[in-house]
C-alpha cells in the first residue's frame, strides 16, 4: 500500500529487487492530514477493494512497463550526432540533469581509465534502489558528461564506494520525500594537489562543483533516482556538493583532521559521505569568549536539525571557519571537548520536541500528545536544571525537563571555508555516513606531472 505519488516508486523499486509485476494498493492524498474518520473511510471504500483485486485477479503476463536500465544492452555507442543532438537524446532518456553536458566518447572515457589501477569493468560498488554494478567504466561516463578532469578519477571512485556502503544507507536517503542531499568531504594531501576547495567559495569551486555534478549523475544513472519514479524529494534534490577540510588550519591551532579522528593516518587520502536536508543556515559568532562561542554553536545545532525537531538525534555535520576554530583552539577546546560540550549544551524543553515530534513528524505513529508527553518526560535522557542559556530564567526554571538534541556519536566538525569570516554552519541529515580511502594508481606521481600538477610529496604537511 502507498500513497498515490508512490506507486510508480514502488513498482520501480519491486522490478529492481527482482518482483516484475508488484500490486500496489493507492491511498489517496497524504494520510498525515487526514482526520481519523477520513482515514478510516478511505481505508475502507479505495483501499481495500484494491487490496481485493490484487489478491484475487490474475497477474500479468508481461512485467512492469517500466523501461529500466537493466533491460538496455550495452553498447559502446548508443548515438551517434551534433553536440545539440546528443544533449537533446540524453536529455530525452534522462540519462542528464537537463543541463548541458559534455558527450562522453569512448576516447574521453579511456582517458579517465588512465587515473586508475581498477579493471574497467570491475565492480567497484553495487548501487542501490537500481542495484546496477558501479564501474570505473560508468563512473568515467558520467564525470565526462559532468565536465570533470580524468585526475579527479580516484576521488570519485572513493565517493561511489562510500554511498555503496551499507552503512551509508543510500537506499534511506536517495528517494526521500525529505529532499536529503549527498554531500562528501576529502581529507589528506590529494586534495591539495586537485585544488578541492576548502577555503572560501568551498563548494563553488571547479573540482568541487564537477566531482559534485558527477555524483548526482551516478545516483541518477547508476543508483537509479528519478524524479516522479524513485526519487521522491518533497521539494526536490540539490546537487551534491563537495568540500575539503582545511587540514593547514588545523595544524595552526592544533586540531585533528576528521579522517585522523576517524582512525586513518593524517597522510592518508580519504573521501567521506555524508547527507543534508538543506545546505544549512550561518550562525555568525559575535563573540570572543570561547565558552559562549560554544554555547552559540550549540544553539544552532538544536535548531537545525532534519525535521525541525521531528527528528531528534539526527546526525549534524557542523562546519566551522578556521578563524572561528582559532577562538576556541585558544579558549582550550579541540574537536573532541567541543563535541562533548555542545552534546550536553544542545538541549530542548521536553514538551517543546514532543509537541514538534506528535504534530511535525511522525506524529500517526506515536499516538496522542498526552501520552507522548509523558513517555518523554519518564525518559531517563530527560533530566531538570539543564536548560539552556538561551532560554530565560523564569521563575520555575529549574524544574522544566530538557531533552538532548543530539547523541554523541551524532556529530562532526569540519573546518573549512572563508578564513577572514565569522562563520559556522549546520548541516543535518539521514543516519547514513561512510569514510573510504582514496586509492592512487601506482603511476600517479607520473600521470599528474604530464598533466602539470606538483608532485604529491609537496603536499604533505608535515
Amino acid at each position: 500500500m502507498a500513497g498515490s505519488a508512490f506507486k510508480k516508486q514502488a513498482e520501480v523499486i519491486a522490478y529492481d529487487q527482482g518482483v516484475p509485476s508488484l500490486r500496489v494498493a493507492v491511498y489517496p492524498g497524504p494520510f498525515d492530514l487526514h482526520s481519523d474518520s477520513q482515514l478510516r473511510e478511505n481505508a475502507v471504500k479505495v483501499v481495500v477493494p484494491q487490496v481485493i483485486e490484487a489478491l484475487t485477479k490474475p497477474l500479468p503476463e508481461s512485467a512492469s512497463a517500466q523501461a529500466s536500465l537493466k533491460e538496455q544492452k550495452v553498447r559502446e555507442t548508443v548515438f551517434t550526432g551534433t553536440i545539440d543532438e546528443v544533449n537533446r537524446y540524453f536529455s530525452d532518456y534522462q540519462w542528464s540533469d537537463g543541463m548541458a553536458m559534455i558527450p562522453p566518447t569512448v576516447e574521453r572515457v579511456e582517458e579517465f581509465l588512465k587515473y586508475t589501477g581498477y579493471a574497467p569493468h570491475g565492480e567497484i560498488a553495487v548501487l542501490p534502489l537500481a542495484n546496477l554494478r558501479a564501474t570505473p567504466w560508468n563512473i568515467a561516463v558520467n564525470a565526462v558528461m559532468a565536465g570533470a578532469r580524468p585526475e579527479y578519477m580516484p576521488i570519485m571512485i572513493a565517493a561511489v564506494q562510500a554511498i555503496g556502503d551499507p552503512a551509508f544507507r543510500l537506499a534511506v536517503t536517495g528517494g526521500s520525500t525529505h529532499s536529503f542531499n549527498t554531500f562528501f568531504w576529502v581529507n589528506g594531501p590529494v586534495a591539495r594537489q586537485l585544488g578541492i576547495e576548502s577555503g572560501q567559495g568551498l563548494i563553488a569551486a571547479h573540482a568541487n562543483q564537477a566531482i559534485g555534478r558527477t555524483m548526482s549523475l551516478i545516483e541518477r544513472n547508476i543508483a537509479g533516482f528519478r524524479a516522479k519514479e524513485t526519487q521522491m524529494g518533497t521539494f526536490g534534490k540539490l546537487q551534491s556538493w563537495v568540500l575539503a577540510e582545511d587540514e593547514e588550519a588545523l595544524k595552526k591551532i592544533g586540531w585533528q583532521p576528521d579522517h585522523v579522528a576517524r582512525g586513518f593516518d593524517k597522510d592518508v587520502n580519504t573521501v567521506s559521505a555524508a547527507s543534508s536536508t538543506f545546505m544549512g543556515q550561518n550562525t555568525i559568532p559575535s563573540t570572543s569568549d570561547p565558552k559562549i562561542l560554544m554555547q552559540l554553536l550549540a544553539y544552532g545545532v538544536t535548531y537545525n536539525e532534519a525535521f525541525a525537531s521531528g527528528m531528534i538525534n539526527s546526525p549534524r555535520t557542523l562546519l566551522i571557519t578556521p578563524t572561528t576554530a582559532d577562538v576556541l583552539a585558544k579558549g582550550g577546546y579541540t574537536k573532541k571537548t567541543l563535541i562533548d560540550d555542545l552534546v550536553e549544551m544542545a538541549r530542548k524543553p521536553t514538551y517543546e520536541w514532543t509537541f514538534s515530534k506528535v504534530y511535525g513528524s511522525y506524529g500517526r505513529v506515536f499516538g496522542s500528545f498526552e501520552r507522548e508527553l509523558q513517555r518523554e518526560l519518564n525518559d531517563p535522557r530527560a533530566a531538570k536544571g539543564k536548560l539552556p542559556p538561551w532560554y530565560p530564567r523564569a521563575p520555575g526554571w529549574e524544574d522544566i525537563k530538557t531533552t538532548p538534541s543530539i547523541a554523541r556519536d551524532g556529530l562532526r566538525i569540519l573546518v573549512c571555508g572563508d578564513p577572514s569570516r565569522n562563520k559556522a554552519q549546520v548541516l543535518a541529515g539521514g543516519r547514513g555516513r561512510s569514510v573510504k580511502e582514496v586509492k592512487l594508481p601506482a603511476r600517479w606521481d607520473e600521470l599528474m606531472e604530464r598533466a602539470g600538477y606538483r608532485p604529491l610529496k609537496e603536499f604533505v604537511i608535515n
